[in-house]
C-alpha cells in the first residue's frame, strides 16, 4: 500500500501536477530540503540537502548530501514501479558527505534516488542512460 502511495505521488510530481515533494515537519530542515520536481540540482547548490550528478549518467552517479551531520540517512535507488534497487544506511555524516556509487549494472531508465533521515526525506529523479 504505501509502494502504491509512493508510485501515486511520484507519478505526480513527474507530471507536474503540483504536488511537493516530499518534506519534513520542522521549519529549519523543509527549507533545507525544498525542490521542485524537474529541477536539476548542481554540485555547487548547498541549499540542497540531496545532491545527484551527473544527471542524466551512464551509471557513476555521485551523491552529496549537506547539513546532515551526526545522523542517521537511509539512502535507497528505487525504479520506476517503486521496488528498492539499492539501499544503504550511512551514519557519522559530515556537514558535506559526498559518496559514488556504480549503478552502471543497472538497466537504461528513469530511476528514484530517495534520502531518508530525522524530519527530513528527499527524492531526486535520475536517469540512467
Amino acid at each position: 500500500m504505501m509502494q502504491r502511495y509512493l508510485l501515486t505521488l511520484l507519478i505526480g510530481a513527474c507530471l507536474g501536477l503540483g504536488l511537493a515533494p516530499l518534506q519534513s515537519t520542522a521549519p529549519a530542515a523543509a527549507a533545507a530540503v525544498r525542490h521542485r520536481p524537474g529541477q536539476q540540482a548542481k554540485p555547487g547548490d548547498e541549499s540542497k540537502t540531496l545532491l545527484v550528478y551527473p544527471n542524466p549518467s551512464t551509471g557513476i552517479v555521485h551523491l552529496t548530501i549537506n547539513n546532515l551531520q551526526g545522523k542517521k540517512v537511509e539512502l535507497s535507488v528505487l525504479n520506476v514501479i517503486g521496488t528498492v534497487m539499492y539501499r544503504e544506511t550511512v551514519t557519522e555524516l559530515n556537514d558535506r558527505y559526498t559518496k559514488m556509487l556504480d549503478l552502471s549494472k543497472f538497466a537504461n531508465g528513469l530511476y528514484y534516488v530517495r534520502l531518508e533521515a530525522e524530519n527530513t526525506s528527499q527524492m531526486c529523479k535520475l536517469v540512467i542512460r
